[in-house]
């Protein structure tokens, strides 16, 4: 199966090499490189060039949020696998009732001193679980349970992500990795065997658990 693979914020495409190295090869792996202009739907257009096969999609955290709107798109889409790509912890709608919002602000400004404000405003705009609801086409969602060093809201945010994971539909699969947001980059054979596993059965056709 073709694949196209999408980076994280702030990555390129080499993000996926250590993945694919330990990919076993019965896929073809193709890398790209998401950039701005932040509107969404313009970046899935420069995405369309390279999709005219009908391809799996693959992403890592923003990847992942960005192939999720791919399968809302293409509803005859054979397989998305998100890895840790359902939001980021300045949406004050992803936390439990009262969401922490001095520390939100907090992370906001922190964002925005070291990052893309444009991007920034996309992703915090941007709500994943909305679109997750309404993709028709067989979707991995693989979140990570651990926080990566200096994460303070991690464990209100999981709580508020745990409560939205339960809304999803069936054809979207939860799986929770012991891992931190770099599993990619810290477990490439686990998130390698989770991306085979998942296609592999796509393929064969066998049903969604």
């Amino acid at each position: 199966m073709r694949v196209l693979a999408l980076h994280g914020a702030g990555g390129s495409p080499a993000d996926w090499a250590p993945v694919v190295e330990a990919m076993a090869g019965g896929h073809e792996v193709v890398p790209l490189e998401l950039r701005g202009p932040w509107d969404w739907e313009s970046v899935l257009d420069r995405i369309e060039p390279h999709a005219g096969d009908n391809p799996a999609v693959v992403g890592m955290s923003m990847g992942g949020m960005v192939a999720a709107l791919w399968g809302r798109r293409h509803p005859g889409c054979p397989a998305v696998v998100d890895i840790d790509g359902h939001g980021v912890p300045t949406q004050a709608r992803r936390y439990l009732d009262p969401a922490p919002l001095a520390e939100i602000d907090a992370l906001r400004e922190a964002f925005r001193a070291h990052g893309e404000p444009e991007l920034q405003e996309a992703l915090e705009e941007l709500d994943c679980f909305e679109v997750l609801r309404e993709v028709r086409c067989p979707v991995l969602l693989a979140v990570a349970t651990r926080p990566m060093a200096g994460q303070a809201l991690f464990e209100p945010y999981r709580r508020g992500l745990e409560r939205d994971l339960a809304t999803l539909p069936d054809n979207v699969e939860v799986v929770r990795l012991d891992a931190t947001h770099a599993v990619a980059f810290e477990h490439p054979r686990l998130v390698a065997d989770l991306i085979e596993r998942y296609l592999d059965d796509r393929r064969a056709g066998l049903p969604l658990p």
